[in-house]
C-alpha cells in the first residue's frame, strides 16, 4: 500500500471491529468451556443481522460502462471483479467490504427494463448512491433519469455525482473539470449542480497506481478527493453511530465471558456480576431512549414533507409564492421546535429512569451479597493474604460508590475509612446538569437558506411554464418537474433535520450515559488486570475489551465533532 492511498474511515472502523471480533471468537473457542461456547454462539447470532445488512450500504449506479465496477475494485482492492467495456453486470452484486455493503448494479437507462428494476430495488435500500458518468457526461436520456431519481424519487439527499474515466479525454485537467462543470450545470438546469457532491476521478488509473506503486497515476486519478467526500458524507450523516450497537453487543458478551472466567477461577464474582448488570441496564435504557426519539423524528419528518406537498400543490395557482414561502418556513420552524420540546420530555424521563434503575440495582440483592463479603473480610483481615483481599474488596466498594455518586444515588456501603460515595452534591444526578440540554436553534440548522433557494427556483421555473394552450403538454411536464423538485427538497430538509437532531442526541447520550459507562469500563479493566497474573484468558480478554472500547470512543469522537 502506498502512502498516497486514502482510507475510507467507515471501512477502517469496520475492519478493526471485525478483527477484534475474530480475536474474541478464537479466545472463546480456545477456552472450550460450555458457558463460553454459548457466549460465542450468542455473539455470532446477534451480529449476524449487522453482517448481512452491512453497517453502511453504498450502491454504485449509472450508465453502463461508466466504470462502476472499477470504482468498487479501487475501493476494496479486489481485482477479481469483472470489468470490460460491455454490459458486464447482469444483476446486482454485493461485496461485503469490512462490514460496508458495496452494491455493483447493472447499467441504467437502457432497453433492458429488467436491469432497471433490479437497480431501482438496490437504490431504494441504499444509504448512499454514487451516480457514475463517463467523460461523455449526460445525454438526454441519462439526465432525465438522473432528475427522476434525484427529484421524482426524492433521493437527492443521498446522491453524489462522479465523473469517471477522466483519462479518456486529453487536455489540461483543470480546464477539463471547468468545462465539465459548466456542461453538467447546463444539463441539470433549472436544478442546481451545487446540490450534489461532485468528483472527477479515474478509478482505473487508481487501481493501476496501487498495483504498480506509480505515484503519478495515483495523483491524476483524484481518487483521494473522492474518498474525502465519502468520509464527509458518512460523518455528516452520523452513519458511524451504526457501529455503536454491534460494538455494545460484543462488549456485553465480553462482560459475560469475564464473569464466566471469574467463576471458573474460583474468584469472587459478585463485583463482576454487579458491573455486568450495570452495563446491561445502561444499554437497555439507551435503546429505550432511541426508540422514543425515533418516534418523535418520524412525526417531525412527516410534518415537514407534508409542507412540501402543500407548496407543490400551489404551483400554477395565483398565490403569492413569496408570502407562501415565508409561511412554509414558519411552519417548518414550528415542527422543528415542537420536536425539540418532545425530545426534552423524552430525555428528562430517560435521565430519571437511568437514575432509578441504578439506584434499584445498587441497593438490590447482588450488592447485599457483596456488602456482606466486604464486612466479613474487614473482620477477618489478620494475615497478609486476607489484608490484600480486604484492600481489593474495599477498592471494589469504592468503585461502586463512585458509580453511585455519578448517578446521584445514595451510597451503597461503608468501608473502614467511612462512607462510600459521599459528596457535597450527593443525591443530585451529576449528568442532570445536561437535562436542560438545548437543541440547536432553528437559525443554526441552516434551513432558511434552502427555503430561500426553493422560492427563487419557483419564481424562475413558474415563469418558464408555458401558458399557450398549444403547448399544454409541455406545460404539464414543466409543472410536474417543479412539483418533483419541491417534494424532493422537503424530503431532503426532513432528512437534514433528522440527522442534526440525531447528532445532538448522540452527544446527549454521551453526557448522560458516557461517564457511567466509562467508570464501569475502567472498573472492569482493573478487575481483569488484577486477575490476569492468575488467568491468562482474563488477560487476553482485557486486551479485547480495550480494543472494543477504543473503537467505540473513536466513533463517538467522530460523530460529536460534526
Amino acid at each position: 500500500m502506498t502512502p498516497d492511498r486514502q482510507t475510507f474511515r467507515s471501512a477502517a472502523v469496520a475492519s478493526r471491529f471485525t478483527r477484534t471480533c475474530v480475536k474474541f471468537d478464537k479466545l472463546l473457542a480456545q477456552v472450550n468451556h460450555r458457558e463460553l461456547i454459548a457466549i460465542r454462539q450468542k455473539l455470532r447470532d446477534e451480529l449476524k443481522a449487522y453482517r448481512t445488512q452491512g453497517m453502511l450500504t453504498v450502491a454504485v449506479i449509472g450508465q453502463y460502462s461508466a466504470g462502476k465496477s472499477s470504482i468498487i475494485s479501487a475501493l476494496t482492492g479486489r481485482r477479481d471483479i469483472r470489468i470490460d467495456a460491455d454490459m458486464t453486470t447482469e444483476k446486482t452484486e454485493s461485496y461485503n467490504w469490512h462490514g460496508i455493503k458495496l452494491i455493483d448494479t447493472p447499467g441504467l437507462f437502457t432497453e433492458r427494463r429488467d436491469h432497471d428494476e433490479i437497480t431501482y430495488e438496490a437504490i431504494a435500500k441504499a444509504d448512499l448512491l454514487i451516480f457514475c458518468l463517463t467523460s461523455m457526461l449526460f445525454d438526454t436520456v441519462t439526465v432525465e433519469n438522473f432528475k427522476r431519481l434525484a427529484y421524482g424519487k426524492g433521493y437527492r439527499w443521498k446522491m453524489m455525482l462522479v465523473v469517471n474515466k477522466m483519462s479518456d479525454e486529453a487536455g489540461d485537467e483543470q480546464q477539463k473539470i471547468a468545462n465539465y462543470r459548466q456542461s453538467l450545470a447546463e444539463a441539470l438546469h433549472p436544478y442546481s449542480l451545487d446540490e450534489f457532491p461532485l468528483c472527477f476521478i479515474d478509478a482505473k488509473d487508481y487501481c493501476e497506481g496501487i498495483d504498480t506503486g506509480e505515484t503519478f497515476l495515483l495523483q491524476v486519478s483524484r481518487f483521494t478527493a473522492f474518498i474525502d467526500i465519502l468520509n464527509q458524507f458518512v460523518e455528516y450523516r452520523g452513519y458511524l453511530t451504526r457501529f455503536d450497537t454491534p460494538i455494545r453487543i460484543a462488549l456485553s458478551c465480553v462482560d459475560e465471558a469475564q464473569l464466566s472466567l471469574t467463576r471458573n477461577s474460583n474468584q469472587d464474582s459478585a463485583f463482576i456480576e454487579i458491573l455486568s448488570c450495570l452495563s446491561r441496564t445502561i444499554r437497555q435504557e439507551r435503546d429505550r431512549l432511541r426508540i422514543k426519539v425515533q418516534t418523535v423524528l418520524l412525526g417531525m419528518s412527516s410534518a415537514v414533507i407534508r409542507e412540501g406537498t402543500i407548496l407543490a400543490a400551489a404551483v400554477g395557482s395565483d398565490l403569492d409564492f413569496e408570502e407562501l414561502n415565508q409561511q412554509v418556513e414558519l411552519n417548518l420552524q414550528k415542527h422543528y421546535e415542537k420536536a425539540g420540546q418532545d425530545m426534552a420530555v423524552v430525555v428528562n424521563r430517560a435521565v430519571a429512569a437511568i437514575k432509578q434503575k441504578i439506584e434499584d440495582l445498587l441497593h438490590g440483592n447482588l450488592v447485599c451479597i457483596f456488602r456482606a463479603d466486604l464486612e466479613k473480610t474487614q473482620r477477618s483481615a489478620r494475615d497478609a493474604g486476607s489484608a490484600l483481599q480486604k484492600q481489593r474488596i474495599e477498592e471494589q466498594a469504592n468503585w461502586l460508590g463512585s458509580i453511585a455518586e455519578t448517578a446521584g444515588v445514595k451510597p451503597i456501603t461503608r468501608t473502614t475509612s467511612g462512607e462510600v460515595g459521599s459528596s457535597r452534591d450527593r443525591g443530585t444526578l451529576r449528568v442532570g446538569k445536561f437535562v436542560s440540554f438545548q437543541f440547536n436553534s432553528w437559525q443554526r440548522v441552516g434551513i432558511a437558506k434552502t427555503i430561500s433557494h426553493v422560492g427563487k427556483f419557483l419564481r424562475a421555473a413558474t415563469a418558464l411554464v408555458s401558458t399557450d394552450l398549444e403547448q399544454e403538454e409541455q406545460s404539464l411536464k414543466q409543472m410536474a418537474d417543479i412539483n418533483r423538485y419541491i417534494t424532493s427538497q422537503f424530503q431532503a430538509i426532513a432528512k437534514h433535520l433528522e440527522d442534526r437532531i440525531k447528532t445532538q442526541l448522540w452527544e446527549f447520550e454521551g453526557q448522560v450515559y458516557g461517564e457511567l459507562e466509562q467508570k464501569i469500563a475502567v472498573a472492569h479493566q482493573q478487575e481483569a488486570e488484577a486477575m490476569a497474573a492468575a488467568n491468562k484468558w482474563v488477560k487476553e480478554l482485557a486486551l479485547i475489551r480495550r480494543d472494543f472500547e477504543l473503537i467505540l470512543h473513536y466513533t463517538a469522537t467522530c460523530t460529536n465533532s460534526q
